[in-house]
């Protein structure tokens, strides 16, 4: 989920705090044929019952939310799924992501930027610039899982059988690089395990620094990454993290689409 109403930064006179409250208890519906009590509701929502079941009485009676057989569970009613399908339908992944790649670079001043995993390499297909862009660097490009924030992000949220036969395959491309980048990558590893998401903060001779979270769909395996980052003189640890946490209320928000459009990167 995306971060709480209690998490939101600073006052925000524009802010509804009920429409908010809202939103996020459909979002807890984030899987085919889920059903949630209210009190289940309640805990994901960190809200009391009482809150709880008056936002969801109000969704019911505008259907947006259904009782089940029994009564005491709810599961999302057809005007919301009607949205949903009219969200996504004809648009694929990386054109869903874009509109919250700018808000990333709007609200952190840094290059945010899509890929996408294919085999041992990490392939970008969508860029917003920020405060700082690369000399000449493509929109697409590819690069080892071992070498870009991305890649190290994907590795680290991969299972471990998948992760050890990919490390397998990295070794033997790039024997000559591997001890450097199998140790950035077991650091990475550590990183993502503790925060969610990894942290490069000496990348290109020490001009650039980049935080990434990985963006997993079940089916076929396939996997994606959002980064953001910029000039190292810049970005200290602390606006690295800020990064990070951004990154991971839109992963929140987008990984649940990966299972509904169609994930194609053309």
């Amino acid at each position: 989920m995306s971060k709480s109403i209690e998490e939101v930064d600073g006052p925000d006179r524009q802010f509804v705090t009920a429409l908010a409250r809202g939103l996020d208890l459909l979002r807890c519906f984030d899987r085919p044929g889920v059903t949630l009590t209210v009190s289940e509701l309640a805990r994901l929502v960190r809200l009391s019952q009482a809150t709880t079941w008056r936002l969801a009485h109000t969704l019911i009676e505008r259907g947006y939310l259904t009782r089940e057989l029994n009564g005491a569970a709810l599961r999302i009613g057809v005007p919301a799924l009607t949205l949903g399908y009219a969200a996504i339908e004809g648009v694929d992944f990386p054109s869903l992501a874009l509109p919250y790649m700018r808000q990333i670079t709007e609200r952190t001043g840094a290059t945010a930027t899509l890929s996408f995993r294919q085999g041992t390499d990490m392939i970008s297909v969508r860029r917003c610039d920020g405060d700082f862009v690369r000399p000449n660097e493509p929109v697409v490009w590819r690069a080892p899982l071992t070498a870009v924030t991305s890649g190290l992000a994907v590795l680290a949220a991969l299972p471990d059988a998948a992760r050890a036969h990919a490390m397998t395959e990295l070794r033997a491309q790039e024997p000559q690089r591997w001890e450097a980048r199998a140790a950035r990558a077991e650091r990475a590893f550590a990183d993502y395990a503790q925060d969610g998401y990894v942290q490069q903060h000496a990348m290109m001779k020490g001009l650039y620094a980049a935080v990434a979270v990985a963006l997993m769909w079940d089916r076929g395996g396939q996997a994606w990454a959002l980064t953001c980052g910029g000039l190292a003189s810049q970005w200290t640890e602390a606006k690295l993290h800020a990064a990070g946490r951004e990154l991971l209320r839109v992963k929140a928000l987008l990984e649940p689409a990966l299972a509904c459009a169609p994930p194609s990167a053309s």
